[in-house]
Formats: structure tokens, C-alpha cells, sequence
């Protein structure tokens, strides 16, 4: 019996493990969520011009307008000769953007603006 005992826990342990381990992070790739291709020795574009290439690979309508989604930020740091872009949407509630309950996306640009990576934060309520 004690051994039978033992054994359902262990298995319940074993299923349960995945499901702690939480999302597993995605990425979007190809010529048009993550376009590549500019020459290494294009000019360096700049912060704006990070945005303006950022806004280009994001999904259609991603910033809006839509019902749930009035725009969104871009918040933008250059690191170890990158451009990473942060973006996320936002509603306009009362004249403030909030945030809550809304998608955001992240991109790693190159110097030149060739996309490294594309990664989507996890949707609200998403089951994986």
C-alpha cells in the first residue's frame, strides 16, 4: 500500500512539473515580423529611426486603433551596439494611457537595423 502511495505521488509530481516550468517564450522570424538583409557597413540609424523600423515588423493593427487598444509606447535603450525596443500597448482611459491586461513586444535591432530577435510577451489569459 505505503508503495502505491509513494508512486501516485511521484507521478503527480511528474505532471505537475511542467506545468510550474510557466509559458515557453516564442519568437518571430522571417521577412516580416524580423526582416534582415542590410549591409554591416549601412549607416547606424538612430533612436527614432529604431522606432520607425520597430513599428514596420509588428503585427497588423497590433498598436491600434482598435476597441481595446488606442496606441502604444516604445521604450528604447541602445546596448552593447544595439537598438532593444519595448513595446506596448495601451489604452486611453480618461486621458492616461493604462496599460493593464494588454500585449507588449520586444526587439533587438543591429547597428544598421537588421532585426535579431523578435519576441512577443505572453497574451493575457494565454494557456501555455
Amino acid at each position: 500500500m505505503r508503495r502505491r502511495v509513494a508512486l501516485a505521488a511521484a507521478a503527480l509530481v511528474g505532471l505537475a512539473a511542467p506545468a510550474a516550468a510557466g509559458p515557453v517564450e516564442t519568437y518571430l522570424t522571417g521577412p516580416r515580423y524580423c526582416p534582415q538583409g542590410i549591409a554591416a557597413t549601412a549607416p547606424r540609424i538612430s533612436e527614432a529611426q529604431a522606432i520607425a523600423r520597430t513599428k514596420t515588423m509588428l503585427p497588423q493593427d497590433f498598436c491600434g486603433p482598435t476597441l481595446f487598444v488606442s496606441g502604444c509606447t516604445y521604450d528604447v535603450e541602445n546596448e552593447y551596439d544595439s537598438w532593444r525596443v519595448y513595446v506596448h500597448q495601451y489604452k486611453d482611459v480618461g486621458g492616461r494611457p493604462d496599460k493593464g491586461g494588454l500585449l507588449h513586444t520586444y526587439l533587438i535591432l543591429d547597428a544598421v537595423g537588421n532585426c535579431l530577435a523578435h519576441i512577443p510577451g505572453t497574451e493575457f489569459g494565454a494557456n501555455h
